[in-house]
């Protein structure tokens, strides 16, 4: 049977609590069911709880004026739909395709240019491709129009331009110092702050400025100054500045790590379920994000039912890195749902198909599930067969000097050479208190380890215990 709205409740529940918040400042029906309508699906799109009905009473054609009104204003400030509007329009252009509507619509959007946006790089260099495309045609009142937009925006051009720059260089040490630690990009963060917060400056450059601070800040376990940046950048989203559907759904992912690190599951579980619901290229890293968030929150069946209705998107990318956090996280849910033959084989499956990737992208991840499996199932000479095969010991003690460091390998591998009768349990407990002698751990990090020595501890009671009172 047909439940009567259906096709709009589905619309409604797919509007972001910033998409609900822009409109909330332009809805002003006379018509007080319109009303009724939007204000519902904005306290419902703003709502964390299950969602309100709609009144089915309504004549559905206000339902679906509603609709379109909604795609209308949120389709007029979609940056992403403008840059393919730009980008068409570059193309025409360059193969002198373009129309006569398309000119005039275009001309009079330059006329009415008054503000640099999140495109306006883009922009500019459609106006200067334009400029000679005109001039060749002698159509000079025309081109009077794209010689003084150019003229007028140069210097802002000039500035895009170098920000954009100086941006990459940036994106590239921060990166690295994550992945390979041998760098301090924390120089970085004044300059990061002033592009994010100046307003003149255009959107693009001003979003990748936020990405980048919030991932330093999350790298590096500053959460005041992070969610300090959250709070400033969700005003934007809520004025409808810097907005896409495919950005909402990156900002929200941000959000996961920053609440997850707060140990606020139930809210990070919450902006990892609104970053999936716009599917673009990020999509399997938010859902490693949201199946991990729902594995902390002891839910592996929701994260296996999950992880099937994503499996084409695994088995069709080519980003290594997030294909192999999709393998790393399904042998974790196989592991928590009891299936540990199951995961064990899945994988050495995944070893033998992608052997060299797992070392280049993923080793520590998906070894730490790997190997959680193994002790599990008491295979100690299997653990250090593959210590051995993949160099972990050597890879462990570089990983040591990352801030974020837990142990679990290191342990798992101690452990293991005991049970094999490789060491004895004076070495043993040497082994073990070895990582965390002399360190400051976070609170987060203390966390982890208690989780992973309380497991380890089922398989060695004696040593661990001691170690969880030392630690």
């Amino acid at each position: 049977m047909k439940t009567k709205l259906k096709k709009f409740t589905d619309f409604s529940q797919h509007i972001l609590p910033h998409e609900a918040t822009y409109l909330s400042a332009f809805h002003q029906f006379k018509d007080p069911e319109k009303t009724q309508i939007i204000e519902l699906v904005i306290a419902n799109a703003l709502s964390e709880n299950n969602p309100l009905a709609f009144n089915q009473s309504i004549d559905k054609r206000k339902y679906s004026y509603i609709k379109k009104w909604i795609n209308n204003k949120l389709t007029s400030i979609d940056v992403d739909i403008i840059i393919n509007w730009i980008m068409l329009l570059k193309n025409k252009v360059l193969t002198d395709a373009i129309t006569a509507t398309e000119e005039k619509h275009f001309l009079q959007y330059i006329i009415q240019y008054k503000k640099v946006d999140y495109n306006f790089q883009n922009l500019y260099e459609l106006v200067k491709d334009y400029k000679p495309y005109l001039l060749v045609r002698m159509r000079y009142n025309d081109h009077q129009i794209v010689a003084d937009f150019l003229k007028n925006y140069e210097d802002h051009y000039t500035t895009s331009t170098r920000i954009d720059s100086k941006l990459y260089n940036a994106t590239t040490d921060i990166t690295n110092q994550y992945s390979l630690n041998n760098n301090e990009p924390k120089f970085w963060e004044k300059w990061l702050l002033k592009i994010f917060q100046t307003t003149a400056i255009d959107g693009k450059n001003r979003y990748q400025a936020f990405v980048l601070l919030a991932f330093m800040y999350t790298n590096y376990n500053e959460s005041e100054k992070l969610k300090k940046i959250f709070d400033h950048i969700d005003v934007f989203f809520g004025k409808g500045q810097m907005y896409s559907r495919r950005i909402l759904s990156n900002y929200y992912a941000s959000r996961v790590l920053m609440h997850s690190r707060k140990d606020e599951l139930k809210k990070a579980e919450y902006y990892a379920f609104l970053s999936i619901r716009q599917e673009n290229n990020d999509t399997l890293m938010y859902l490693n994000n949201l199946v991990s968030i729902l594995l902390k929150n002891s839910k592996p069946k929701k994260a296996n039912a999950l992880m099937a209705e994503y499996i084409n998107l695994f088995n069709e990318t080519h980003n290594y890195h997030q294909k192999l956090g999709y393998a790393s996280n399904q042998i974790r849910i196989l592991t928590e749902l009891n299936k540990f033959a199951e995961a064990d084989n899945y994988a050495k499956k995944i070893i033998k198909k992608y052997k060299s990737k797992i070392i280049e992208h993923r080793w520590h991840h998906f070894f730490t599930s790997y190997i959680n499996v193994l002790v599990i199932e008491e295979k100690y000479d299997e653990v250090l067969k593959i210590t051995s095969k993949f160099n972990l010991i050597a890879k462990e003690k570089e990983r040591k000097k990352k801030g974020n460091y837990v142990p679990n390998i290191s342990w798992s591998i101690s452990l293991s050479r005991y049970m094999e009768g490789k060491i004895n349990a004076t070495k043993l407990l040497e082994e073990i208190k070895e990582p965390i002698n002399d360190k400051q751990h976070t609170l987060n990090q203390k966390q982890h380890m208690i989780k992973v020595i309380d497991k380890l501890s089922k398989n060695l009671p004696e040593a661990f215990l001691q170690l969880k009172s030392y630690l």
